[in-house]
């Protein structure tokens, strides 16, 4: 059953008037003229991006020929979408704010890494370092109190692999992570000794790509693919230089997760992993 909460929502919805928009031949220029919108507020709906207001639920679900059941099914949606959950009572990007609201329900999380430990991974201490990392447009200074809420909420998305019923997990590592960290030598191997402990957990799988594979189809990227329950579509999240995205376009999760298979191919497998990391455990012990 799928996890309800307003990230959900709001992509089931948009999710469902697309369907429908496309099935009726419609495109995206008639959706802005008919809700009186930009084409970009056109586009940003049609994704999820942003959500409708229940009085623009009420006349897609005319214009799409919709029953009685499913508007009033919709104008559901639409209410809990609008609903306040912690991640939306911050200060974050909305790439940002849907993945984690994507990542409450996801039965499946896949990520690459190749600079810092995934932040499902991350040890407090080590989060609070990564957080202070300056970002190259504004300078290398970051406030302690931004840095603070980043540890907040990396810290308060790991509370989904406490659950009962956790998502699985499958990260795929570059060595680099392993070999630089922190310049502090106790945060970093706190760091990876959490990541050793992680590797033992059900349902969670971390392989290393070593440095003698050589150059590989990852790149520079760090991105993360999220399998949805209940027909909902799957969700593509990526952070680089150039900023963050996220995404449920078909063609680009397919593209990614092509591109996990061929990481995860080329990856040590999950218990030559695991000696890789000890190796790095002992040399810094």
């Amino acid at each position: 059953m799928t996890r309800s909460n307003p990230t959900v929502a709001r992509i089931r919805l948009a999710a469902a008037f697309r369907e429908a928009r496309e099935r009726s031949g419609r495109s995206l220029d008639d959706l802005a003229r008919f809700l009186d919108v930009s084409a970009p507020q056109a586009s940003r709906l049609d994704s999820g991006a942003r959500g409708f207001r229940p009085e623009d639920v009420k006349r897609l679900a005319d214009w799409y020929g919709f029953d009685a059941a499913d508007a009033t099914a919709l104008l559901a949606l639409a209410d809990e979408s609008r609903r306040r959950e912690w991640w939306q009572q911050v200060d974050l990007s909305d790439a940002y704010r849907t993945l984690i609201g994507m990542e409450q329900a996801a039965d499946s999380i896949a990520e690459y890494a190749v600079h810092v430990v995934p932040g499902l991974l991350q040890t407090e201490d080590y989060a609070r370092v990564a957080a202070s990392v300056g970002d190259v447009e504004v300078g290398s200074y970051v406030s302690a109190e931004r840095v603070a809420q980043a540890v907040d909420v990396r810290m308060r998305r790991q509370q989904i692999l406490r659950r009962r019923e956790p998502p699985i997990l499958e990260v795929v590592i570059d060595e680099a992570i392993l070999a630089r960290g922190p310049r502090d030598t106790a945060i970093r191997h706190g760091q990876l000794r959490h990541l050793r402990d992680c590797a033992d957990r059900p349902g969670v799988t971390i392989q290393v790509i070593g440095f003698e594979y050589g150059l590989h189809t990852g790149g520079s990227s760090h991105y993360i693919l999220l399998e949805m329950p209940g027909g909902m579509p799957d969700f593509f999240y990526s952070q680089s230089l150039r900023g963050e995205s996220g995404s449920s376009d078909p063609s680009t999760v397919n593209r990614y997760r092509r591109i996990w298979n061929d990481l995860r191919a080329k990856a040590l497998n999950e218990f030559a992993s695991k000696d890789r990391i000890d190796r790095y455990i002992r040399d810094l012990s």
